[in-house]
């Protein structure tokens, strides 16, 4: 989504923000299937309106909890039998107890984790994870300072030369969030919750770094 380039640029900060997704180091991009549940059905309980991006039905990440009912307890993983890492991307994010656990002591109750079973094509067990649902709805972007256009929300084209910049006095104490102004966001983390991660061993993760203002 960023290249390099923009996540590097010299900017004063203090800390770091990352953006978290799933580092795939599979050889294929295997499928999935949800076996109970109902993906299709999945929604934020809360789809009121704002000045951010519109929340609409489906289980992207809007920083707003999702309704529990349709959320499926078992996914089937296609291709060969394989560890699954702490971090793994199956609909949304799919997270080990670790990670759940060092979240949870940053943040206590303030995010979803809904057990999920994940299982081979032979019906064998294949992991114990939960789905990851942040939520904390924020703007943390530091308007003066980012560099890209700002059309009601972030128009982020990739440019090379632009900086995408946070600002600590909007991200307050969170250690987990949603920016509302980012169409298709990678959930946030703080330089803080990272490290922690990085120390417990957490693996299959991935993270973009971008600079964080006062």
């Amino acid at each position: 989504m960023f290249s390099s380039a923009m996540q590097g640029r010299a900017l004063e900060r203090q800390a770091m923000v990352y953006f978290l997704s799933h580092k795939n180091e599979e050889t294929y991009s295997y499928t999935y299937r949800a076996l109970d549940g109902d993906v299709s059905k999945i929604q934020a309980v809360d789809l009121t309106r704002d000045e951010g991006v519109r929340i609409r039905p489906g289980y992207s990440y809007y920083g707003r909890p999702f309704e529990s009912e349709y959320i499926p307890t078992k996914i089937e993983l296609d291709g060969p039998k394989r560890p699954i890492p702490d971090v793994y991307s199956a609909f949304g994010l799919l997270v080990s107890e670790k990670f759940k656990g060092i979240v949870e002591k940053f943040e206590p109750n303030a995010h979803q984790f809904f057990p999920i079973e994940l299982v081979w094509k032979d019906g064998g067990h294949a992991a114990d994870r939960f789905w990851f649902v942040p939520c904390a709805r924020l703007d943390t972007v530091d308007r003066e300072k980012t560099t890209f256009e700002f059309r009601n929300v972030w128009f982020l084209d990739g440019s090379k030369d632009k900086d995408l910049v946070f600002n600590r006095s909007q991200i307050g104490d969170h250690h987990v969030w949603i920016d509302k102004f980012i169409v298709m966001p990678s959930p946030a983390i703080s330089e803080g919750l990272k490290a922690e991660l990085d120390a417990a061993g957490v693996t299959g993760a991935h993270y973009q770094h971008f600079p964080e203002t006062n």
